[in-house]
This record gives structure tokens, sequence and C-alpha cells, in this order.
């Protein structure tokens, strides 16, 4: 099954096979978005490294390419949640290491890839580090994740970030429907007002709806709140009970919020022209700025700042099309 068969993820395919083609393959990698298609991608990649073509592609049927797929491959480790509270714990990231530090067994490279990788424990994160950061030769490391922004930063930070093509099919929201014709309109103005005007009236749009938002969520917890068994019950029990229509609150807003940052990526991923140039290479870079974003709200920051900022650099990114 070469890369041309995976057409759920074509940029990425592009991206990884490219790397290959030109030796500048990056030691670990960072696939965020729907799990079963990173973990597609994951198996695919791991096959190109080991190929017996050995031309960037992987052919599927070479006995390296099929020991893969089947799991009996002695230089692919994978690393899944297993523990009762499924966490990826210290004791299985120092396994790994273990076994990365040896010499390849069987193929060209060694590939470590980590399943549910925001399963990581703190302690199994801090262990981690040093490995992401000088990894042993001829290895490459994998982590797939649907929920990036619960890594730790110097996870992140030390990774390619891949941010992976959304799975179509399911129902869009109203919000996510019109975020995608707020973008239309952003990148068709380009000729009538400057990249600074067009990026705070985006960011207009955008803060009023997760200001409306909030204000929802913030009216159905006082609602709640109101309710006479709420009344009668005993000052200790009603402070739980605030505490937890609060979270609940702050969790329906930050699930509001999510669908707005995956309704960005999928619309720039059915744009060719923002995440490909003139030759037909790949540009992650309007991904790279909305994953950003992402982990920037899911930290201790100024919202409106961070999406004015993200924004800012989207439009500057249309100077860059067919660069």
């Amino acid at each position: 099954m070469p890369w041309s068969d995976i057409s759920s993820q074509k940029t990425v395919c592009a991206l990884l096979k490219r790397s290959l083609q030109n030796q500048r393959v990056h030691h670990a990698y960072l696939l965020s978005g729907d799990e079963s298609a990173g973990e597609r991608l994951g198996m695919g990649f791991a096959q190109a490294l080991n190929c017996e073509k050995n031309n960037g592609d992987f052919c599927g049927i070479c006995e390296g390419c099929r020991a893969i797929a089947g799991g009996r491959y002695a230089d692919v480790h994978h690393v899944k949640p297993e523990s009762r509270s499924r966490s990826i714990l210290v004791g299985q990231i120092r396994e790994l290491e273990k076994s990365l530090f040896l010499k390849a067994s069987q193929g060209r490279c060694k590939v470590a890839v980590i399943h549910s990788a925001d399963r990581l424990m703190e302690e199994a994160q801090n262990a981690f580090l040093k490995t992401l950061e000088e990894p042993p030769a001829q290895t490459v490391i994998l982590l797939l994740t649907s929920e990036a922004a619960r890594l730790r930063e110097t996870i992140i930070s030390r990774c390619l970030v891949v941010p992976l093509r959304p799975e179509y099919g399911r129902e869009k929201s109203a919000v996510e429907l019109e975020m995608e014709t707020w973008l239309a309109e952003f990148h068709d103005s380009r000729a009538e007002a400057p990249a600074v005007f067009r990026a705070y009236r985006l960011a207009g749009c955008v803060l009023g709806e997760l200001k409306r938002m909030k204000d929802e969520a913030l009216e159905s917890m006082s609602e709640n709140l109101k309710d006479a068994a709420y009344e009668n019950l005993e000052p200790q029990q009603r402070e739980r009970l605030k505490e937890r229509f609060e979270a609940q609150a702050q969790a329906d807003y930050i699930r509001e919020r999510g669908g707005l940052l995956r309704s960005m990526q999928e619309w720039y991923h059915r744009q060719p022209q923002f995440w490909t140039d003139a030759r037909g290479a790949v540009r992650t870079r309007p991904f790279e700025i909305i994953e950003r974003l992402s982990r920037r709200l899911n930290q201790n920051v100024n919202e409106s700042l961070a999406w004015e900022v993200a924004l800012l650099e989207l439009a500057g990114e249309q100077g860059g099309e067919g660069r």
C-alpha cells in the first residue's frame, strides 16, 4: 500500500515522502489529529523507512513491509496506554528507551510509535524528554494524538508537528459553517484591505462569537443555580455543586471553541493554494499557526490577544501563495 493509497491525507503523505526522498527525516514527529488516520500514516512511514525499495515510498509487499503491517517487525516499537487508568506510565517509556538504544536488528531504521501520546503521565513525559532531544542514531519517533494540547510544551517543541486533515463525514455546527464563511471572506478580500485590517475584522467576528458561547454557558449555569432544589441544599453542598456547574460551563465553552479551531483546519485543508507553493511543495505553515493557537488557548494566556496574533500570522501567509 504506497503513499498514494492513503487518499485522506495527501498533504501529509507528500510531506513525509519528500522528507524521505531528500534524506531530511526529522528525528521526532507529532501527528496531531484523528488517531486512526495517524496510525495509518505511522505504519506507512515505518514501512517507507524500511522498505526494500528505499525510494521514499513503500511497496507493502516486501518482507519488511508485511512484517511491519503484521506487527512482527523487531525494529518497530509500539507504546499504548495499558494501565487501568488508560495512561502511559514511566516504566513503559523506560522499556522503550532500552530497545531504542540497541542496534537495529532487522532494518535500516528503528521506529517508535507512541499511541495516544496525550496519555503520557507527567513522569513519563519527563523521562522521555532526553530521548526526544538526543535520540539514538537511526531512530524516528512518532507521537500520535488527537489532543496535542494536553502534552507539555517541552515535548511538543522537540517534535515536528504535523496536523492531520480532519476526517470528513460528520455534521458541522452552525458556528463551524459560519467560521468557514468568515475565512473565505478573510482571504477573498485581500485585494481590498490591508492584512492587518482583515485580521482584526475576522478577530472581531471570532471573539464576538466566543463571547456569545461563554455568555450562553454562564446563563445555563445561572439557571441551574436558581433551581429550588439547589436552594434547599446545605451551604457546603451548594458550593460543591456550583463548582461542578462552573466546570461544566467551562468544558462546554472549550468544546465549542474547539469546533471553531477544527473548522479552520478543515477549511485550509480544502484550499490547496494555502499549503502548496508554485512548485507543488508542501507548506504546513497555516496548520502550524492554528496548532500553536490551540496550544496557547489551553494555557494561561490572553485569549483575545492569542486569536489576534494567530489571525495576523495567517493574513501574512497570504503573501506566500504561489511562493
